[in-house]
């Protein structure tokens, strides 16, 4: 059974009573209502034709008897009740109710629309409010008040003062506005807002332009984002350029091109290509990258870079300059008879003799590296010390050191090659 609407469709009956009505036949110049089907449902009306009586309804029409039932009455001269049709002859047709019609002004405008449902289009131009579950339009869009619903859709440009949708909202053009608040993810190629923006879920796109405050649990834009207030999030990704007056950031952020801006606050992880940040920059967990730059002071945890870093310079210079105390902690080396030492682990050491020992040649050396090795003896003295191949001495002579219970000695080296260390003894501190 379906419902169907035909032109033109127009019978007569003499069926009295308020009950199905048996059709006599098309009028001419007219269908008969065998057009609309067996057992499918359309708009009637039933007139008489010397009678003050009349019925406006929903008809189901039966082809065995060529009958027409008064399935669900509309309006009425009997208080839109089913009429008991008196005797006489009536016209029985197809009509569109006035109550079921849809229809526009000249110039159609939206002015405060609720759609439960979903409303999906071409374009739509709206002057004041729209709330919708699901809203899908393809064309350019243009709302001037405030949109307000469960998701949605754009394929093309969107322009509206306030935005706030709950659920996921893609956007294949751009996004222009006053202020905006996604409680969900956000997919957009571009995003122009120029006040508060406020995204519970993730925003994706091409590239983002905000001119005041942005507040994320996830940010990835492919292009250029320009902020000119402060970006707050759980976690950012950044495929290009970043330029931002302030930047806090707690999760990880990864930043493909380079961050440029005032201060920035991240409290994990950060990967740049380049960083270059002027004021304070306070990084919680590790920063990793090709080069950096910093105007002023960085507090990190760790530091990975690959090009050359610069402080307080205009530019990188390929050195180091500090300014007040270094130090490098004294490690203790296991007294075994075959002292093993590893340069990788530090630049000082210490090494309380028990017994004759061999110092073995070191690994991880790499060439410039300076530092010490203090040599103790125990409290009973005596005990001798031999050397790898590694180790180089002045007039290739391998020194012996002081046997006194307690004494001190202090060998200092530097690294020469990856299987040379010069090395020269210093004895009887103590």
């Amino acid at each position: 059974m379906a419902f169907t609407l035909k032109d033109r469709v127009k019978e007569t009956t003499t069926t009295t009573g308020n009950g199905t009505v048996t059709l006599l036949g098309a009028v001419s110049g007219f269908e008969a209502f065998s057009v609309i089907g067996n057992t499918n449902t359309t708009y009637y009306a039933i007139v008489h034709q010397s009678e003050d009586e009349w019925e406006v309804g929903i008809g189901t029409y039966t082809a065995s008897g060529t009958t027409l039932a008064r399935t669900t009455v509309l309006s009425s001269t009997n208080s839109d009740a089913a009429v008991v049709f008196s005797a006489g002859t009536k016209d029985v047709f197809v009509t569109y109710p006035a109550d079921k019609a849809v229809y526009v002004s000249a110039s159609p405008a939206f002015v405060n629309v609720s759609i439960g449902g979903a409303l999906t289009g071409v374009s739509a131009a709206f002057t004041n409010h729209v709330s919708v579950n699901s809203l899908a339009v393809v064309g350019a869009t243009s709302i001037g008040g405030a949109l307000s619903g469960v998701s949605a859709t754009f394929s093309n440009h969107v322009s509206a003062n306030t935005l706030g949708v709950v659920g996921i909202t893609s956007i294949g053009g751009g996004l222009v506005g006053t202020s905006a608040t996604f409680s969900n993810h956000v997919s957009a190629n571009t995003l122009g807002v120029v006040g508060i923006t406020s995204i519970g879920g993730g925003l994706v796109g091409t590239s983002a332009t905000f001119s005041n405050h942005v507040s994320a649990n996830t940010a990835a834009i492919v292009g250029i984002t320009s902020i000119g207030g402060s970006l707050v999030g759980t976690s950012a990704t950044f495929s290009n350029h970043v330029s931002a007056n302030t930047l806090a950031v707690v999760g990880i952020t990864s930043i493909g091109g380079g961050l440029v801006g005032v201060s920035g606050t991240f409290s994990n992880h950060v990967s740049a290509n380049t960083l270059a940040v002027v004021g304070i920059t306070s990084i919680g967990g590790s920063l990793v990258g090709t080069s950096a730059t910093f105007g002023d002071h960085v507090s990190v945890s760790s530091l990975g870079v690959t090009g050359n870093i610069g402080v307080g310079v205009a530019a990188p210079l390929a050195r180091i300059h500090i300014a007040q105390n270094a130090i490098a902690n004294i490690v203790s080396l296991t007294d075994e008879a075959n002292v093993s030492i590893s340069f990788q682990n530090g630049q000082n050491f210490s090494l309380t003799l028990e017994g004759n020992r061999a110092l073995s040649n070191p690994t991880e050396c790499v060439p410039g590296q300076v530092g010490s090795i203090f040599l103790v003896q125990d409290g009973t003295g005596g005990r001798t010390l031999s050397y790898g191949t590694s180790w180089e001495f002045p007039g290739a002579s391998a020194p012996t050191i002081s046997t006194s219970g307690g004494a001190v000695d202090r060998m200092d080296y530097i690294v020469r090659t990856s299987t040379g260390v010069q090395a020269i003894l210093s004895k009887e501190y103590s």
